[in-house]
């Protein structure tokens, strides 16, 4: 650890620890008021934003050691660290599990999905295919540790990808079973690898070991899977506009159509979309801390803003985001904000 680390950690991990308590503490208050569906559609979304960054950091240095990659190296115990996420995200998605019954759409609705969309089949399969990818990725990690990774991380990036998709199509799109989207899985996953990037690139931008030409990877990145998020989000809507498929579109209506919602998707059109292709095009900024540390703090609010944009408009005509959600997001934020400089102060205990 270098000198000019230590006082940082120091100051962040008080408030990582503010967070994480107060979050937690100011839902837990709202989850026993009178909105309580609100909250649990708040643990939901959550649940959604802060398990898809821990897994798509944790991906990603396999996945550029997979191409033979080594750019990475020097921030590489950044991403990595994202694993300290695994106990807190299972024990989320048993809490939605537990209380399913309040903010499920599937009680007591026999769909034609059957079986398929019975809360407990639902929430078991989910929960097991997330163990096994937060178990691979403990494997994975310790296999790298050995000196043996390359085999196992291009194992767990398709378990990523098999995972992920599979919360997908569950927690997103199975949310309003009658409707249908075959690309609903594969932009979950890439948009979790956007995510992960991003959170990459912020940590980077303020670690002292981080070099201007590893800045400028990340920041490539960023805009390669801004746009590659992009146009799986176009690739899916366009056919339901042109071809007027009456199941496909209960998903743009509200959304595009919606005056409520039109707004917060222009804005998520400006900042998560296109917004990296704009900011981040000129060299020097990609290259700059400071720079590239604020564009991905506000891209990363942004892709926030998109989960809770894939939830909240299945059940709220107009949006609502306020304490229900805000307190939660700061509350998982500083849990893993807490395991990460937990798990790294480890690997730099260790030979």
């Amino acid at each position: 650890m270098s000198t000019s680390e230590r006082p940082a950690t120091k100051l962040w991990l008080p408030l990582w620890l503010v967070l994480a308590v107060a979050g937690i503490a100011v839902w837990v208050v709202l989850l026993n008021g009178p909105e309580e569906r609100r909250a649990w559609r708040s643990l939901l979304m959550n649940f959604l934003f802060f398990t898809s960054l821990a897994g798509g950091i944790v991906v990603w240095p396999p996945l550029v050691a997979a191409c033979n990659g080594r750019w990475h190296l020097k921030a590489q115990g950044l991403a990595t660290a994202g694993i300290s996420f695994a106990l807190p995200s299972l024990a989320a998605l048993v809490l939605l599990w537990i209380g399913n019954h309040l903010w499920a759409p599937w009680q007591g609705i026999h769909y034609h999905q059957g079986i398929w969309l019975e809360p407990d089949f639902v929430m078991g399969r989910d929960l097991a295919a997330l163990l096994v990818f937060w178990g691979m990725a403990l494997y994975q990690r310790n296999k790298h540790r050995a000196g043996d990774g390359k085999a196992s991380g291009t194992v767990l990036v398709l378990v990523y990808s098999l995972v992920f998709s599979l919360l997908g199509f569950d927690l997103v799109m199975a949310l309003d079973p009658y409707w249908h989207s075959n690309l609903a899985g594969g932009y979950f996953f890439m948009s979790g690898l956007y995510i992960g990037i991003t959170c990459w690139a912020l940590l980077a931008a303020r670690h002292p070991d981080a070099d201007p030409d590893l800045l400028h990877d990340l920041g490539k990145l960023i805009v390669a899977f801004s746009l590659m998020t992009t146009y799986l989000m176009y690739a899916h809507l366009l056919p339901f506009w042109y071809e007027n498929l009456p199941r496909e579109v209960r998903f743009i209506v509200p959304r595009l159509h919606g005056a409520q919602w039109r707004p917060v998707s222009a804005l998520l059109l400006a900042l998560v979309y296109f917004g990296p292709l704009v900011l981040l095009l000129p060299i020097r900024v990609k290259r700059s801390r400071r720079l590239l540390g604020i564009i991905s703090f506000l891209v990363l609010c942004g892709l926030w803003l998109e989960r809770w944009w894939l939830v909240a408009p299945t059940f709220d005509p107009a949006p609502r985001l306020g304490l229900h959600e805000l307190s939660l997001a700061a509350g998982f934020a500083g849990v893993l904000g807490l395991g990460m400089t937990w798990m790294r102060r480890i690997d730099r205990r260790r030979p």
